[in-house]
């Protein structure tokens, strides 16, 4: 026999004795003789079994030889506390109430205390003559520099929510019973040091999902073995075994889909991401395509084959009403059926292998809502056009898509629905954590995209509006590419967005609202104007950019309330003429535009003193209020305010 079989062999006979002696020592001192009775004979088997599944599991004989003073101290404190908890663990399943705690617990702790000190004999026995060097094991040490607190906290709330699901399953009640509520207090207690000990929240542990979830499993094993050792210490049976251990069962499961969904965004979430700023759209373009100018005349073109008839067949096959639309605003008979492509896709690989460059129409009759990387997509379409040419395409946006749900559903049944469908489609792909959630799950399909969205992206890509028409529920759209893409400011997202306005000296200036807007909706003002014109008091007239909450805040005045920084700055004051963009400023006179350079914009305009009608008045207005505060600054001021205090408080004047 081979000497570290041979020395194996010792060692598991020398251990099995000192159990033995354990458990007769206690039986001695418990019971006053040797004799064991009925039920401490399987208790004595229980304990062997036990022994057994720690010892072999934990590798403790092997490891012993291996490590050194504190580390096989550790080895053996691991295998017992193992031991330990699945005696207790059998116990309170098998519901053996009349074991003697004293003699169980103690029989543990006699045992491990008689191999500390036959580990100790053997190790100066072993290691007699050399000098050990003391090692730090910096890896754990460091370790809790990586934990996750997003993970920690996600993970606490699915602990109470497997409690408050067991809970209803047990009693068919969310409502805990009277004590249940400390229950639901030891765990948390338990939770927390158990996970931290496992390495649960590491972040360099986010590997693979398998081995990456090894620590949730041993977090609720020994999170178990603590419970099931604590029921029967205090003999604490009248509680629900079922609640407490299916509570650990349902919290592996819920760790579990959410740790999938993670691995799961984690691999396809985030790959590829859209086109959103300037410099994604410089290095998606290319350097020397960001360049090009589009100045010159269009493509005159002799038509071989006028594409108008086949157009014509296929149209009124998918959508009879898209035909008369389309070529109310395209003049199908000057296009030739080689310059023109039409899909009904997704997915970009479908038209990637068209040349660039070489389409007058591209006719797409799959939804963009489909299409993961909206913005990707119009770039590629835009390549693969020429100048003037067109894209003909539709998207399911937020107003049909709540005309869908009036038409399928009715009642509060149907408002419901549609709010949790709103909150999934459109909320979800739109916050920082959730969007890798939603993408991963459903690759981008089928989300929520209002009018506004879509027909801005088409203006950062290069694209301008020339018409848009609902058709059978749909938004269908055509637009012609006439620019490059955006290359001068990126496009703004946040509950607080920073818009460029013109100030004093007519610097440019960053001014701070909540958003009231749809995404995108900056590239579309000049757009919306020549559609709309102005409304009585200066605004867009029907202005779909804006939302149903931004129109409430706009109404009660929140939007405007980040304005306050730029108060505070000094870039504005309380009372003066609005802030303007450059391209409703251009709509001004020369002279306006000349005398508002020498003030600052403010908070509360003249607009809500005088409350004109029209662009014209707008202008008197404000011409006559900064000459006159050029003339005397506090008499106007106190004037204007005062003014502007009555038809906002007593008559309840509002922004639209």
């Amino acid at each position: 026999m081979k000497r570290p079989t041979r020395i194996f062999l010792i060692m598991v006979l020398i251990d099995f004795f000192l159990l033995l002696t354990a458990l007769f020592i206690m039986q001695g001192f418990k019971r006053d003789t040797l004799e064991i009775s009925p039920l401490y004979y399987d208790l004595f088997k229980l304990f062997v079994a036990m022994w057994v599944i720690s010892s072999f599991t934990m590798k403790k004989y092997n490891g012993i030889v291996q490590e050194n003073l504190l580390g096989g101290i550790i080895l053996l404190a691991k295998s017992n506390l193992m031991m330990t908890f699945l005696i207790a663990f059998a116990i309170v399943g098998l519901n053996l109430i009349s074991v003697s705690r004293i003699q169980t617990l103690g029989s543990c702790a006699l045992f491990f205390q008689l191999e500390l000190a036959g580990f100790s004999v053997y190790y100066i026995w072993a290691h007699k003559g050399k000098r050990e060097k003391k090692t730090v094991d910096s890896d754990k040490a460091s370790a809790f520099k990586d934990i996750s607190f997003q993970v920690l906290i996600v993970d606490g709330f699915l602990l109470v929510a497997a409690f408050f699901v067991m809970n209803y399953i047990k009693r068919g009640s969310f409502v805990i019973p009277p004590r249940y509520d400390q229950v639901l207090m030891t765990l948390l207690a338990m939770w927390l040091p158990i996970s931290l000990i496992t390495l649960k929240f590491i972040r360099p542990n986010f590997r693979d999902f398998y081995n990456s979830f090894v620590p949730y499993v041993k977090t609720v094993a020994i999170m178990a073995s603590v419970l099931a050792v604590t029921l029967f210490a205090f003999r604490l049976f009248y509680f629900s075994r079922l609640q407490i251990f299916g509570t650990l069962l349902v919290f592996l499961i819920f760790e579990g889909a959410v740790f999938r969904m993670y691995f799961l965004f984690k691999k396809y979430g985030r790959k590829g991401e859209d086109v959103e700023f300037i410099e994604q759209m410089r290095e998606a373009m290319g350097r020397e395509e960001m360049e090009q100018s589009l100045e010159g005349a269009e493509e005159d073109g002799t038509v071989k084959d006028p594409v108008a008839e086949k157009l014509k067949y296929t149209l009124d096959f998918l959508s009879p009403e898209l035909y008369g639309f389309a070529s109310e605003h395209i003049d199908f008979h000057s296009i030739d059926r080689a310059d023109t492509s039409v899909f009904k896709t997704d997915n970009m690989l479908n038209f990637q292998s068209l040349a660039r460059g070489s389409l007058r129409l591209f006719i797409n009759m799959h939804k963009v809502n489909d299409v993961r990387r909206l913005n990707r997509y119009f770039l590629e379409v835009h390549g693969k056009m020429k100048q003037g040419g067109y894209i003909i395409g539709q998207a399911h946006t937020i107003s049909t898509h709540r005309q869908y749900f009036v038409n399928k559903y009715s009642g509060y049944f149907g408002e419901l629905l549609y709010g949790f469908d709103f909150l999934w489609r459109r909320i979800f792909p739109k916050l920082p954590f959730f969007k890798n959630i939603y993408f991963s799950l459903t690759q981008g399909r089928n989300r929520m995209v209002s009018k506004a969205e879509v027909l801005g992206r088409l203006y950062f890509c290069g694209f301008s509006m020339i018409a848009e028409k609902e058709i059978q529920n749909r938004m269908f759209f055509i637009a012609k590419k006439t620019k490059m893409p955006s290359l001068k400011e990126n496009p703004t997202y946040g509950p607080v967005v920073s818009l460029d306005r013109s100030g004093f000296n007519n610097d440019s200036i960053k001014v701070y609202k909540f958003r009231t807007m749809h995404p995108y909706s900056e590239y579309l003002q000049g757009y919306v104007y020549e559609k709309n014109r102005l409304q009585e008091g200066g605004k867009f007239q029907n202005d779909f950019r804006v939302s149903t909450w931004g129109r409430f805040m706009r109404e009660n005045w929140l939007d405007e309330l980040p304005m306050l920084y730029n108060w505070l700055r000094g870039d504005m004051k309380l009372f003066g003429v609005r802030p303007l963009s450059k391209q409703y400023l251009s709509l001004y006179s020369d002279e306006l535009r000349e005398i508002r350079t020498t003030v600052k914009p403010g908070l509360v305009p003249p607009f809500y003193a005088d409350l004109p009608k029209n662009l014209s008045e707008i202008m008197d207005s404000e011409m006559r209020y900064i000459r006159s505060y050029l003339k005397d600054p506090f008499k106007t001021q106190s004037i204007y305010l005062w003014r502007s205090f009555i038809n906002i408080v007593i008559k309840g004047s509002r922004s639209n």
